[in-house]
């Protein structure tokens, strides 16, 4: 199950922030959000868009509608909706490894099947590669069990 990570719970445990999972459940959805937006949000309604699953452009369409009806009562406005990701667009929904994230995993010494990663894993990976930070790396990679630091 997609879920908030265990270190963004210990760095942030008043979820000020904008946790992962619903970063890419943003982009899946073609949402954008300000973090202002998600900390006008109640507790309540913040934990129901980390748990509303997209699994489908249907549900994405409604985690939209949702996420606008939130902000609607949150009076932030209105929310204009962007083309969500696709895989010829983002590296973390191609079914297989792209080159760049076969280069960092390389580089930064990370060990793990592709094919073994689910979509939420997946962008963990492209996130940090991304990020290109090894602190973030070594919290990604101990949160994924598909993927391993390799011992220098």
């Amino acid at each position: 199950m997609e879920q908030v990570l265990t270190f963004e719970r210990t760095i942030d445990p008043q979820h000020h922030f904008i946790p992962l999972v619903v970063r890419m459940k943003l982009d899946l959805a073609g949402a954008r959000i300000h973090l202002a937006d998600w900390q006008a949000l109640a507790d309540e309604d913040r934990r129901f868009l980390v748990d509303l699953e997209i699994t489908d452009p249907a549900q994405g369409r409604h985690y939209f509608n949702a996420l606008r009806e939130l902000l609607a009562a949150a009076n932030r406005g209105t929310m204009e909706q962007f083309d969500p990701v696709t895989e010829s667009a983002t590296d973390w929904l191609k079914e297989t490894e792209p080159k760049p994230i076969t280069l960092f995993k390389a580089r930064a010494g990370i060990h793990g099947d592709w094919q073994a990663l689910t979509r939420f894993q997946r962008y963990l990976l492209c996130h940090a590669a991304h990020k290109d930070d090894v602190t973030l790396n070594q919290r990604i990679v101990a949160e994924i069990p598909a993927l391993e630091l390799l011992q220098s």
